[in-house]
């Protein structure tokens, strides 16, 4: 199964409802809150929201009065989210089929968000300088990311994650964002990396025990983001596009 099929059977879940397969924003949710903090006021600029997935981050900021192309490669998501616009009568919402790669093709935005999504694109490079093309002059992009930094939790991926016991989330291809890739997008912006939490021990949690004696580990990570040489290795971070 390659990766389009992956995802396609993804957002086909969630019963016969087509509400169902789609996310609802919640309004104190910290990624939202801190993408919007570093756009500003959304209201009437054109947003693109790339592999837009289940539709949370375009509702969210569509409801905040963003212009949102909502851009994903996956037709089943695409077609979930266009329905339910189409439904609910928000017209300020246009869903495309459309890769990543693909983004220049679009009139220049004001602004571009993502979500787990730049992990997923290749050849990376390229991608970058698309992006760069979307954006106007004076446009800013917000990725919420993984982060590839450590060498042990990149090693452990490698070579124990989806042999014995330990699962594999996500498709084959996909791959944590690596510091080359970030250095790729500074080539074309002004980037700004921010770790909001530590999330390191708890991956011992998620992937050993499947998800099992969880807390031991939150706290572990809770304590160790005092340290500030640990939190670039933090699987999770904020990527601030200027």
């Amino acid at each position: 199964m390659n990766a389009v099929e992956y995802w396609d059977n993804i957002f086909a879940q969630g019963g016969a409802d087509r509400d169902s397969r789609l996310e609802m924003p919640r309004a104190e949710d910290p990624v939202l809150r801190r993408a919007q903090a570093h756009f500003g006021d959304v209201r009437g600029r054109t947003l693109i929201d790339v592999g837009c997935g289940r539709g949370a981050a375009s509702l969210y900021f569509a409801a905040r009065g963003a212009n949102v192309i909502s851009v994903d490669r996956s037709a089943v998501a695409i077609a979930n989210l266009a329905a339910y616009c189409k439904e609910q009568g928000l017209r300020n919402v246009r869903a495309l089929q459309l890769s990543a790669l693909e983004l220049a093709s679009l009139a220049p935005a004001d602004l571009v968000f993502g979500a787990m999504i730049l992990h997923h694109i290749e050849p990376f490079a390229q991608f970058a300088t698309a992006l760069r093309r979307a954006l106007a002059p004076a446009g800013k992009a917000f990725f919420w990311e993984n982060n590839a930094r450590s060498s042990l939790m990149i090693w452990c991926r490698q070579h124990i994650v989806g042999r014995l016991w330990i699962p594999k989330y996500g498709d084959q291809d996909e791959f944590p964002l690596t510091p080359h890739e970030v250095a790729q997008l500074r080539q074309h912006f002004s980037v700004e990396v921010e770790y909001p939490e530590l999330v390191l021990f708890r991956m011992l949690s998620l992937y050993l025990l499947r998800g099992r004696c969880s807390r031991p580990f939150a706290l572990a990570d809770r304590i160790g983001y005092r340290l500030r040489w640990l939190r670039p290795y933090s699987y999770r971070q904020y990527l601030c596009l200027s």
